[in-house]
């Protein structure tokens, strides 16, 4: 998956891209983002692990 505006100039920049770089590609889809897309885009990496959170809250009561 390659995020991208979804602009004919995006797809063409991301076409050209992939030209220059000798990567063909089998098979080419736009996809909208969903509901889902949006909660992963926040959750994923920017919210701490239960593990890091919990050895910050230990090292902190020291």
């Amino acid at each position: 998956q390659i995020p991208s505006d979804g602009s004919q100039r995006e797809l063409r920049a991301i076409l050209d891209w992939l030209d220059a770089t000798g990567i063909e590609a089998d098979e080419l889809t736009v996809h909208t983002p969903d509901l889902d897309d949006v909660f992963f885009a926040l959750t994923s990496s920017s919210v701490p692990s239960q593990t890091a959170q919990t050895a910050q809250t230990e090292e902190t009561v020291r």
